[in-house]
């Protein structure tokens, strides 16, 4: 099994500190992506999660039907949030 290493572990929670400020900006300042701020903030929160299923959970090197069911929802749960946003109007 590979275990995260204390380096890797640093840099990818730079990587989800620096995603939330940018997400968080972008929900703040909507204006910049219009109607798309939306997309790109789900978009961000998939990565993030995928970052932490994979590295702080350690999936990485988890047998691959647990790896594909987990990066199946981390992507296919914010599409379906996102097409529920755009059914509603929000588009």
């Amino acid at each position: 099994m590979n275990h995260t290493s204390p380096a890797q572990a640093i840099r990818v929670w730079l990587f989800l500190v620096a995603a939330t400020l940018c997400s968080g900006w972008l929900g703040e300042h909507h204006g910049f992506a219009g109607r798309w701020t939306a997309v790109a903030v789900m978009f961000v929160a998939a990565l993030k999660g995928r970052a932490v299923i994979l590295y702080f959970m350690e999936l990485k090197g988890a047998p691959r039907g647990w790896r594909v069911a987990f990066e199946l929802w981390v992507w296919l749960l914010p599409a379906l949030i996102v097409a529920l946003w755009a059914m509603s109007g929000g588009a």
